[in-house]
Order: structure tokens, then C-alpha cells, then sequence
């Protein structure tokens, strides 16, 4: 996976003894189009949907089970992000999270820790750019908020990075990883390809495996509208 930045406050004095640790974190999308973030009132920082990876797990295994449990969602996990290497030497430890982009498809509620629940999670909704605003201007009041700021808007900026129509290519829709569900889109139906007139509506699924398709990669609207993407609006 793609190392974005190393984030660290100090250079390891006893490598080894150093303490290691390992995340998954996602940015996440629900039907809106809205991403989810964790504020943490008592420290006033925002964080991502994740958390630690339990021995014996996966990456997207551990991801799926802490977005269940921190904001209630279950999800569907899409392309990676990259990763973020941190270097606390209050506490000698080395982490490393993985970041991928991923969908919601169904929403419930959260199973907090007592921990957490003392911290003040709540759950908070924004678009893409928003939650890169917030993070931005947050001030964290703890040790840990101080990297954590750090690494979620690096795994934010990538995201929309990745995602931003940059190229005509991204703008017609001839490439998978740049449609998600929840985006505005539009579609040529099969019965309207002989004159090329245009649908609108809101990706619900995707239906082309392959990662480009030069007639544009075919969607399922949440209308039950089925075609291939000609515009990403």
C-alpha cells in the first residue's frame, strides 16, 4: 500500500523495545454522497471510522467490525488509500494505518466503549470537503488528537485526490474508481443509445468489473435505471 507520510514527534531511542500497532481507517460515503467522522468532544479533534487490527485479523476484517461498532454502519470496502506510519515516543510506539475508500449500505447504531463514550464520540456527517475543512481547523487538546489530525487529513486530501474529476476521462466515466455510489451521474440507457439522450440520477451500484470501458462503466441508479456513465455531474 501507498505510504503518504510518517508522522512522528521524535526519533525511536529504544527500537527494541518499541511498541507496535496496527489500524484500518476508511472514508466512507453513504447514499448521500456524506461522509462519516468521529468527533471526540472532550478533545476537540475529529477521526475516521476504524481502529485497531486484533490478532488474527485482516485488515478489512478488523475495519468492517470497528465501523459497526463506532458508528453503527456496515459497509463496503472499495480501493485503497494508502497508509500512515506514526512515531509516538511518549509511549515508544510505532502505528501504522491502512486507509481505504469504501461504501455504507446500511446505517444502525453505534456500540461504543465506556472509553469512548467518556471522550464524547458522536458521529457527524459532511461532504468530502467539509470533512477535510473540519479536521483542518481542529485543535486538538491531547497527545494523541496532535497525530491524529495529521493522519486522517492525509488519508482525506488522498481520497479526494483519488476521486476528483481532473481528467476528461474522469468527467465521461470511463473509469471505475472514479464512480461510487451516492454520486450524481449521466447514464445512456440500451433503449436510448441510437440517439444519445441522457438520464440523471444517483449510483446505487456498480455493475463493470473491468477498471475502464471507453463506452463508460455501466451503474445501476437508485432509481432501478440501468446504463453506461457518459457525465460525472
Amino acid at each position: 500500500m501507498k505510504l503518504l507520510k510518517i508522522i512522528k514527534d521524535a526519533e525511536p531511542v529504544d527500537e527494541a523495545d518499541i511498541k507496535i500497532r496496527e489500524g484500518s481507517r476508511a472514508v466512507l460515503f453513504d447514499e448521500n454522497g456524506m461522509v462519516p467522522l468521529l468527533f471526540v468532544s472532550k478533545f476537540n479533534f475529529h477521526k475516521l471510522p476504524g481502529g485497531g487490527i486484533e490478532p488474527g485479523e485482516e485488515q478489512i476484517q478488523a475495519l468492517k467490525r470497528e465501523c459497526i461498532e463506532e458508528i453503527g454502519c456496515e459497509i463496503e470496502v472499495g480501493q485503497e488509500v494508502g497508509k500512515v506510519m506514526e512515531y509516538r515516543s511518549k509511549y515508544n510506539l510505532q502505528q501504522t494505518n491502512y486507509c481505504y475508500l469504501g461504501r455504507i449500505i446500511s446505517k444502525g447504531e453505534p456500540s461504543l466503549e465506556e472509553d469512548e463514550i467518556e471522550d464524547g464520540y458522536g458521529t457527524v456527517w459532511m461532504t468530502l470537503p467539509e470533512a477535510i475543512q473540519a479536521v483542518e481547523t481542529d485543535e486538538p487538546e491531547c497527545y494523541e488528537g496532535i497525530f491524529i489530525q495529521k493522519r486522517e487529513l492525509a488519508f482525506l486530501k488522498e481520497a479526494q485526490r483519488i476521486l476528483s474529476p481532473v481528467t476528461q476521462q474522469i468527467k465521461t466515466g470511463q473509469r471505475r474508481l472514479d464512480i461510487r455510489p451516492g454520486i450524481k451521474v449521466a447514464i445512456v440507457l440500451k433503449k436510448d443509445q441510437p440517439t444519445g439522450k441522457l438520464t440523471e440520477g444517483i449510483v446505487q451500484d456498480l455493475l463493470t468489473s473491468k477498471a475502464n470501458h471507453p463506452r463508460g462503466i455501466k451503474v445501476r441508479l437508485t432509481s432501478g435505471q440501468v446504463g453506461r456513465v457518459q457525465q460525472i455531474l
